[in-house]
């Protein structure tokens, strides 16, 4: 009963501490979700060079796209033309980095991985990109009518006659509830059981090296499947084990960006040897900021730990904000038991996808 309850308290003192700011991560996402179009982006990350590498990156960065949801977006860009190197480049620095999981870095980790964090992405997406524009351009497949702005278009059937603060709304309710909301609920999960079961001193005692711990976190990231603001309650939880910042932030680069999914849609879009170069360097440019970063810190005497920016806000504030969180995820989580007992309940699985596909697209019930 007392490991239960330290467990509940670990996942609320995460809620408490991150609830306010991912609530303004996820309305700042809408805010980018509704006022930048893909058919904007693919004009700007057309063509070969590297000044397209350099724009996927940085418009990448912010979008609030996981490492699910960006691989259609990733296909529509390079269909529409966007070179190779471009391609690669929002494969990496979308998926991890977006509004939210910042804003949960700041609540979780403090100002300097808050800063660290994007600054390596973008590093990470852009010495991708400009090796993979040194392979050489191939043309792109050639453009098809685009038939959902969630793939493609603004425009679609699907959104005609909605406002734009509609969509607003719907994305932040419905569609970020849908894509990140079980997956963070997991991540806060994931961080009690560490808080309560992990001892305090555990990597000091067994992953003391540098290189030990981020070898780890590497072992651990590269097959996981998780979005940048689900990453972070876990890394933060580990970080209060003892876990060095640097071996954190690998964790936070590489788990977004690298799973099975994304690793065979890259090889059909670019080819085999793009695959392994996708993988290879953003396990060495982790490895390299990882390190960077501890050393940095050693030298400069920042905890990035303790020094929370939530601090500054009042206890009550902070309580209200993990409260409606709280609420939040619960709301999110049933959205995802009512969709699987449905599935479940028909024994029909195609139809039961069809009622979703339906029921995300028009956002009901």
């Amino acid at each position: 009963m007392e490991t239960l309850t330290d467990i509940l308290y670990g996942i609320w003192t995460m809620l408490s501490d991150a609830g306010l700011y991912v609530i303004f991560g996820f309305l700042a996402a809408g805010l980018v979700h509704v006022l930048v179009s893909r058919e904007w982006l693919t004009r700007h990350l057309g063509g070969a060079g590297w000044k397209p590498v350099l724009k996927a990156a940085v418009f990448g960065a912010p979008l609030p796209l996981c490492s699910c949801s960006v691989l259609p977006a990733a296909y529509a860009l390079r269909r529409k033309g966007a070179g190779r190197g471009a391609t690669v480049s929002f494969l990496i620095s979308t998926p991890e980095t977006s509004v939210d999981s910042l804003a949960v870095t700041w609540a979780l980790m403090g100002p300097v991985m808050a800063l660290v964090r994007p600054v390596a992405a973008l590093l990470t997406a852009t010495v991708a990109g400009f090796l993979e524009t040194l392979r050489g351009e191939q043309p792109a497949p050639p453009a098809e009518e685009a038939g959902c702005h969630r793939c493609d278009s603004d425009t679609c059937e699907h959104v005609a006659g909605e406002g734009r603060w509609s969509r607003f709304w719907r994305f932040v309710v419905y569609e970020m509830a849908d894509d990140v909301g079980i997956a963070l609920a997991l991540g806060l999960v994931l961080a009690g059981l560490v808080t309560a079961l992990v001892p305090d001193d555990f990597f000091l005692a067994y992953l003391g090296n540098r290189w030990a711990s981020m070898a780890a976190m590497l072992a651990i990231g590269l097959p996981l499947y998780v979005c940048a603001t689900a990453s972070t309650p876990l890394a933060a939880a580990l970080l209060l084990k003892g876990l060095n910042p640097g071996a954190a932030l690998v964790l936070l680069l590489v788990g977004p960006a690298t799973n099975l999914a994304t690793v065979l849609t890259v090889g059909r879009m670019l080819g085999k040897a793009s695959a392994v170069l996708y993988v290879g360097t953003i396990v060495v440019v982790a490895l390299a900021c990882g390190a960077a970063l501890d050393a940095a810190a050693g030298a400069m005497a920042v905890n990035v730990v303790t020094d929370h920016a939530h601090r500054i806000l009042p206890p009550w504030v902070m309580t209200v904000g993990g409260a409606v969180l709280a609420a939040y995820l619960v709301y999110a989580v049933g959205r995802w038991v009512r969709r699987t007992w449905r599935r479940l309940g028909s024994g029909e699985a195609h139809e039961g996808h069809e009622a979703d596909a339906h029921e995300k697209a028009h956002a009901h019930g």
